[in-house]
């Protein structure tokens, strides 16, 4: 759709997944909203436009990147202040040295200032974090997490708690046939070949899961789409339907109710089941899964473990994600939530204190991702999601994300001790140059070797 609009006339499915994370296509009859981006993946259906241009829903999303953006302090160095800060009082300190050694010995005068001045040069400072910085984003570099804004790694040694998109976050995005139940002497082979025989001709979202694998050996013809419903054709003369338990079964109503027992439960389960049906009535039940990353229960246990508990704010529907937070060991979860329900659960967060890391995928996902403390993004995600990162896992896997998080706090605390040890030369070599008891050629060695220290010790996070 080339911009909002209320249906007036067909009933289309739509995939909204690029606004709301739903990963199902929503039936659209008339009356029904449908918005700029989304695409009808059924029927073709009559739209009378209500919004264009900046007034459009998928506008409104970045018009709250955008003010989420603005409100974002910008972190700043406080290695860079402090060597501005002591730079300045340097060379106070070394005009004062200079009037004293005027008077007392105007020979030394010169060397005991050059000697002040050389031993404190502030290289080290202001080499203490940026040495850091560069050693952690090469090594992250590596492991395939490549870093956007260095500010992330100060903000993630600090982090507090996790919000996870669901779909092609913590799921791989891909619907997929997980579970064939057959009825009667059909075998699953046999059901799954008819079902890729229908979906074929179809660009619904779930026809993919069937036809994932190739083409199938047998051709459909006369297929015809019911919205909302499913798909009938025949294969080699026979008739058959796919779609939803009713639309399937209807062939045939006075056959008997094959799978019955099992139609409540897959009612109160919140899983996407899937129906092929015949004359004789249902042939086999496939349950569709969007597949969960293999790593990310050890991931969410790993930041658990690391004091971060994870939470999941998702725009797919309740079922779909209680499933998915029991299996990854997430005790808080929220669904149907839209782009600014997602940023004010984040503000909500930040105004108790928390610093929060948020890990997304979609354009749906970008407000959230530009209002967290820490932004990742996901290596296949969607390019204003990774524009909104300051961390992409080019990898795709959420076993680096804990293995980021240590070695962020690894990162500040060589950054504590490059500061230190920077800091603490500087006071000790102070008063012993201003004395007089170091020349400027070994002022010039010390100052060169405590730069040279910091970055060795920085060269440790590689």
């Amino acid at each position: 759709f080339a911009a909002d609009g209320i249906v007036l006339d067909g009933e289309g499915r739509v995939d909204e997944s690029m606004l709301t994370g739903e990963s199902n296509a929503i039936a659209k009859p008339p009356g029904s909203r449908v918005h700029q981006g989304t695409h009808n993946l059924a029927t073709p259906v009559r739209v009378q436009v209500t919004a264009v241009a900046g007034n459009t829903v998928l506008s409104g999303i970045v018009a709250l990147l955008e003010r989420a953006q603005a409100e974002r302090p910008r972190l700043a160095k406080a290695a860079d202040r402090a060597a501005a800060w002591f730079l300045g009082r340097i060379l106070i300190g070394a005009a004062i040295v200079f009037a004293v050694w005027w008077f007392v010995d105007p020979t030394r005068a010169f060397s005991a200032t050059l000697a002040v001045l050389v031993v404190t040069c502030p290289c080290a400072l202001s080499l203490a974090t940026p040495t850091a910085l560069a050693a952690a984003t090469a090594a992250l570099a590596r492991r395939g997490v490549l870093v956007a804004h260095t500010d992330a790694i100060e903000a993630l040694s600090k982090a507090t708690h996790v919000l996870w998109d669901k779909t092609g976050t913590l799921t791989k995005g891909l619907v997929r046939v997980e579970d064939v139940r057959t009825y009667g002497d059909v075998t699953s082979q046999q059901a799954l070949e008819w079902a890729a025989s229908l979906e074929q001709l179809s660009e619904h979202p779930i026809a993919r899961a069937f036809t994932v694998t190739g083409a199938p050996t047998v051709r459909a013809s006369s297929v015809e789409v019911h919205a909302g419903r499913g798909l009938e054709g025949r294969i080699d003369g026979h008739l058959l339907r796919i779609g939803t338990r009713a639309f399937a079964g209807a062939l045939h109503p006075g056959a008997p109710p094959a799978g019955e027992p099992e139609a409540a439960a897959d009612a109160a389960s919140g899983e996407s089941w899937v129906y092929l049906g015949d004359e004789s009535g249902l042939l086999a039940a496939f349950r569709l899964t969007d597949p969960l990353r293999p790593e990310a229960g050890q991931c969410v246990a790993g930041l658990a473990a690391l004091g971060l508990p994870s939470e999941i704010v998702s725009g797919d529907e309740a079922g779909a994600v209680a499933r998915i937070a029991q299996r990854c060991g997430i005790d808080r979860q929220s669904a149907r939530l839209a782009p600014q329900d997602k940023l004010e659960r984040l503000k909500a967060l930040q105004r108790d204190g928390a610093v929060v890391v948020a890990v997304g995928d979609g354009i749906n996902d970008a407000p959230l991702l530009r209002g967290a403390d820490v932004a990742v993004a996901m290596g296949r995600g969607s390019a204003l999601a990774q524009t909104s990162a300051d961390l992409i896992l080019v990898r795709e896997s959420l076993d680096d994300l804990p293995h980021t998080v240590e070695l962020a706090r690894r990162t500040q605390r060589i950054i504590r001790q490059n500061l230190g040890w920077s800091i603490g030369y500087n006071l000790a070599a102070l008063p012993l140059a201003a004395l007089g008891f170091v020349p400027p050629w070994l002022a010039a060695i010390g100052m060169s070797l405590s730069s040279v220290a910091v970055a060795l010790n920085a060269m440790r996070l590689s």
